[in-house]
């Protein structure tokens, strides 16, 4: 991953300096070529692994990724097998460039832990770069042939994953923020035929596989000068192991200067088809959707998940034949953490990388994060159904940061066919008679439940910090 993001920042850092230039002629491919190394370090400047070259009325530019990471490769961290990949760069109207190529890849990264392989055998890229943002304003790039392995090295060496997606899309677009000097980003991505399998710790084999997988992601306000910036220094200091004293200053200047990063970040995943397998057997699931949501890296950011699963099917041997009909049709839950001090966090870990100080400990991040001394955990909704049950949960559970904490909870149970449901766990007890226990308890439970007037049950329960609780306002349990 590490490798990804030096490449992706070696091939639109240096267009940040680049004007628009209606000859294309030797001269302009030399330029080019000082602009496009000008970020970088002089020993990373001086391997040569950028060339420039006119190619009608467009430059051609190379970039021999293999000098490169010869320059930077360490006994920590190696990259090989890179071939010359090309670009070529068109000027266009208002001052932006015109880019694309059509480049191959074959690649070995080793480190103290795994060793890596990731080949993909064709990918096309085209966009529109724009040097008053220095960003791509749009961007497209599809690739055939993925493929991805990864063996684990010493302490984890009973580890592996082998990966291969038959095709990929991405597009992304850039607009101008209403915050003078941000932009807003969106990008779509989509993955056909994924299959991946791992072997695990013990000799655990687990295999996921999907028809497709389609992720949407979003950020607004995104500090573009601010976070290139950061992007050169990076690259700048790629080689470096520990940054010197005003090395650490300025990091932590940037930082700041590119704080809260973003306005809000969304990300939507959707896998179509999905099949999990394990040495027991598998279990198919129709669709799974998978969402992300949070606000800059502020003193009080929220952050939001959800994750939502469709149509569940195991194998016939998986599940007793008394519990098939207990399998969820559809499962939904959506978790919450509010008054989030990232910026605290962040502003911490600067000091600690400046002073050089030892890393942060569990306890300190926790009281970071969450100065008042509690964290909240909301859970607008928790639900499950199939043909015999429809259940929702809501509320939130509200604890302390302190090593033995103390916990509130406010939740909110609503039930569906209630009855139906009690029926079909006495059925089902015919064959597993535990199951007769559950029933009683759920006929109990009843007794103390509320009707909506949509008809379902519903039970408002809460528990304060000394441990009462109550359901719909009947104390059911004392310290």
């Amino acid at each position: 991953m590490r490798s990804k993001v030096i490449v992706a920042a070696i091939f639109s850092m240096g267009f940040a300096g680049i004007s628009n230039a209606a000859d294309i002629n030797q001269q302009g491919a030399d330029n080019l070529r000082d602009i496009l190394i000008s970020p970088l370090s002089r020993d990373l400047a001086k391997s040569d692994f950028v060339t420039v070259k006119p190619a009608g009325d467009q430059y051609e530019i190379t970039y021999d990724l293999a000098k490169f990471f010869d320059k930077i490769n360490s006994s920590v961290l190696s990259v090989t097998g890179f071939k010359p990949l090309s670009l070529f760069a068109k000027p266009v109207e208002q001052g932006r460039w015109h880019l694309n190529g059509d480049n191959s890849l074959d690649v070995a990264v080793h480190s103290p832990t795994s060793d890596i392989a990731y080949s993909i055998a064709s990918s096309s890229f085209d966009g529109i770069f724009d040097p008053s943002i220095e960003m791509m304003r749009s961007m497209g790039i599809k690739s055939s042939g993925v493929k991805f392995s990864s063996v684990g090295s010493g302490a984890k060496s009973d580890r592996k994953v082998d990966a291969t997606i038959d095709s990929v899309s991405f597009a992304h677009t850039v607009t101008d923020s209403s915050e003078a000097g941000k932009v807003d980003l969106q990008m779509q991505g989509s993955l056909q035929r994924l299959n991946e399998q791992l072997i695990l710790p013990q000799g655990r084999a687990l295999s996921l596989s999907a028809d497709s997988v389609n992720t949407n992601l979003t950020a607004t306000s995104l500090p573009v000068q601010e976070l290139r910036a950061l992007i050169r220094f990076f690259v700048q200091h790629v080689k470096t192991k520990q940054l010197s004293e005003s090395g650490g200053e300025k990091f932590e200047q940037l930082v700041h200067k590119a704080l809260p990063m973003f306005g809000s970040l969304g990300k939507t995943v959707t896998l179509s088809n999905a099949v999990i397998a394990t040495q027991n057997g598998k279990v198919g699931i129709k669709r799974i959707d998978y969402s992300f949501k949070m606000d800059g890296l502020t003193k009080a950011s929220n952050v939001n998940l959800e994750l939502r699963a469709e149509h569940l099917t195991p194998d016939a041997d998986l599940v007793p034949a008394a519990y098939v009909s207990f399998l969820p049709e559809t499962l939904d839950v959506q978790l919450g953490v509010p008054n989030i001090n990232f910026s605290g966090l962040i502003d911490t870990a600067l000091d600690a990388i400046t002073t050089r100080a030892t890393p942060m400990s569990a306890e300190v991040v926790k009281r970071t994060m969450f100065p008042n001394g509690y964290g909240t955990l909301e859970f607008p909704k928790i639900s499950a159904s199939s043909g015999v049950y429809d259940v929702e949960v809501s509320g939130a559970l509200k604890g302390s940061t302190k090593a033995h904490s103390d916990y509130s909870l406010q939740a909110t149970i609503l039930a569906r066919d209630f009855d139906k449901t009690v029926a079909a766990i006495q059925e089902a007890a015919k064959a597993d008679n535990r199951l007769n226990k559950v029933s009683f308890g759920l006929l109990a439970a009843k007794g103390f439940a509320k009707t909506d007037p949509d008809g379902r049950l519903r039970w408002d329960v809460t528990m304060d910090e000394d441990r009462t609780v109550t359901v719909n306002g009947q104390v059911m349990k004392k310290p």
